[in-house]
């Protein structure tokens, strides 16, 4: 089991995170929790996590501020940066600090989820604790295509795992997988059923009602689209009407009403 510490000054945050990994049912424990660098500072003392999720904005110290204290002093910590602020920046710094990955709040489930697999095979890999744990195996057999094509399989987690980004298009996937687009196109229909725009837009759609139904995140509208990757929030707002038969603003409030 791994033990994690998660570090912001939001309590809705914590304790939502708290609750995902508690869900994820991988082998991730949160055995504390702080408001702030200092606090965190403390609890390390007592307890080395493996593992230490960190915010960038804080009141005493920023996350990299924090993060550089505890490379310095924690080597075999594994950081991973949470953060509000979607700039390049942040993450420039992060990823030159070593940080293991970078995600910006809010963050839906099966993003976590993902990110906690990849957590756990680094760690197996740093700790000489084996091979991957039943559950990511398990999780990574059910998300393969139907007849285990390993280029679509590839072709699908790069949409999965970088869905938000606006200028994803058929065009740069084949190009990054040395793929005619016509080729990849007809493959991506006769294998998955879908088109890769009708595969990104149920992925980035899917994504936005994962958000929408948590409650602890009152994100507008237009940053929602933003974070599933369409710049027009009006464009947005049209498509995921069309594919869920309701504005994303009626649907966030048949959750709340539903509660």
């Amino acid at each position: 089991m791994w033990n994690v510490h998660i570090v912001d000054d939001e309590s809705t945050i914590r304790h939502g995170l708290t609750k995902y990994i508690e869900e994820s049912q991988l082998p991730f424990r949160v055995v504390g929790s702080a408001r702030h660098a200092a606090e965190e500072l403390e609890l390390m003392e007592q307890s080395e996590p493996h593992v230490l999720f960190v915010d960038i904005n804080m009141p005493d110290m920023n996350g990299l501020d924090l993060l550089r204290l505890v490379k310095s002093r924690y080597h075999q910590v594994v950081a991973v940066m949470v953060s509000g602020y979607d700039q390049f920046e942040y993450a420039r710094q992060a990823l030159q600090l070593n940080a293991f990955d970078y995600m910006v709040k809010p963050v839906p489930k099966s993003d976590l989820k993902r990110l906690l697999q990849k957590l756990d095979q680094h760690l197996h890999s740093i700790h000489d604790q084996g091979d991957l744990s039943a559950e990511t195996v398990s999780e990574q057999k059910n998300n393969r295509t139907p007849d285990g094509s390993i280029m679509i399989s590839k072709i699908t987690e790069y949409i999965d795992n970088q869905y938000y980004d606006p200028e994803l298009t058929v065009t740069r996937i084949a190009a990054l997988f040395h793929m005619n687009q016509t080729y990849l196109s007809k493959r991506m229909k006769q294998e998955l059923g879908s088109s890769f725009l009708d595969y990104l837009t149920e992925v980035r759609i899917s994504k936005a009602k994962e958000l929408l139904d948590q409650s602890m995140h009152n994100i507008k509208i237009g940053d929602l689209a933003v974070k599933v990757g369409y710049t027009n929030q009006y464009y947005f707002s049209r498509l995921f009407k069309s594919r869920v038969g309701m504005c994303p603003l009626e649907y966030k409030k048949r959750g709340i009403e539903c509660m």
